[in-house]
């Protein structure tokens, strides 16, 4: 009788300890869908985007224009369509965290592959003259926030500027809005001046989107970070909002 209580004691333990656990990850579950949309929990609704480019061939007249760096090799190497360093580093931040949140995958894509499609949710990586579906993001006229041009930001309402850049840090945008034309849709952009201010601002998005979330939940909002050059992690928050008449604190 002992050993059967024992086990029966086991079962309810195991239980309630699943459900504990389950609970947990619903709770988490729909707070991480609240700051990307629903779409984040479709392996094929969601997309992470980055900037497609070429090397022309004007530019240099080296076959095989590519080395690999930080070694002694000789070997060079040819790439048709280069990808930047800074939008591997986001992709990877941002395609890590929503396995781990929601258990399903994202799409990679670049954005001359979408670049006629709009009835979709994405986040892209890189400033408006080198990312397509970036520029999608910062024209679209639901976004009442912030706007860049790749060397500031600026009031979406007054075109004042937001922010004075600190020499010896890069600076991120992360922009989330719902799309005018499709508004069930979610579209983000992680845009920077700088580099690390691209890769910064994503990998913000992916570890402290809880904090995003007790800030905006599931409104569209503007943030921006600072980041020391060669260190994404070092990014924090200088700029959030959630309303446009929020940035008149931060006009100049």
């Amino acid at each position: 009788m002992e050993i059967i209580i024992g086990v029966i004691s086991g079962l309810i333990t195991f239980g309630v300890i699943e459900l504990v656990r389950f609970g947990y990850f619903k709770s988490v579950y729909r707070k991480f869908k609240a700051v990307f949309g629903d779409d984040i929990v479709l392996s094929d609704g969601f997309h992470l985007v980055y900037a497609e480019l070429l090397l022309p061939p004007d530019i240099t007249t080296e076959r095989y224009p590519y080395s690999k760096p930080g070694t002694n090799s000789q070997f060079r190497f040819s790439i048709e369509r280069p990808i930047s360093s800074c939008e591997i580093r986001a992709a990877k931040y941002l395609s890590e965290t929503i396995a781990k949140e929601t258990r399903s995958g994202v799409s990679l894509s670049s954005d001359i592959e979408l670049k006629n499609q709009l009835d979709i949710s994405f986040i892209t990586f890189g400033g408006p003259t080198s990312n397509l579906k970036t520029k999608d993001v910062i024209d679209n006229i639901s976004n009442n926030l912030v706007k860049f041009d790749n060397t500031k930001f600026t009031s979406a309402r007054t075109g004042k500027n937001v922010l004075k850049p600190e020499v010896g840090y890069d600076y991120g945008l992360i922009l989330k809005i719902r799309p005018s034309q499709f508004p069930n849709r979610t579209w983000f952009t992680c845009a920077g001046i700088g580099e690390w201010g691209s890769s910064g601002a994503a990998w913000y998005l992916a570890k402290k989107w809880r904090e995003i979330n007790a800030f905006a939940a599931n409104s569209p909002f503007a943030l921006i970070v600072r980041v020391k050059q060669n260190q994404d992690q070092s990014a924090e928050s200088v700029l959030q909002v959630k309303r446009p008449e929020d940035l008149a604190r931060y006009e100049e």
